[in-house]
């Protein structure tokens, strides 16, 4: 589930649980508008993620919705929220060298 939280006055936090946010986290974590990030560890097995909350000002918030709009199809409400991202499409088969037959 990816969260666009807009509660945090001056602020735009992006949170992203699960594997499946792993594509947005690897696109976006070199983005040079990050002011900070937060993990939160499993309390159990401290090696283990369980959210990356990546926060921006609030003057980036139209570039960052643009961002997960055009990349991954996410369109959140003006006031943000929840939405859950669609799983990749199977990868197309590969057609191996397929040649006409002569004559």
């Amino acid at each position: 589930m990816t969260t666009l939280d807009m509660n945090t006055p001056g602020e735009v936090r992006l949170i992203l649980r699960g594997e499946q946010e792993n594509t947005i986290l690897a696109t976006l974590r070199r983005w040079p508008h990050w002011l900070r990030a937060e993990v939160e560890h499993d309390p159990v097995d401290k090696a283990q993620c369980l959210a990356v909350t990546l926060i921006t000002d609030r003057n980036q918030e139209s570039t960052l919705r643009e961002i997960l709009r055009r990349s991954f199809g996410m369109t959140f409400p003006p006031e943000g929220g929840d939405i859950a991202m669609k799983p990749a499409p199977p990868p197309k088969p590969q057609r191996r060298g397929f040649a006409p037959r002569r004559g």
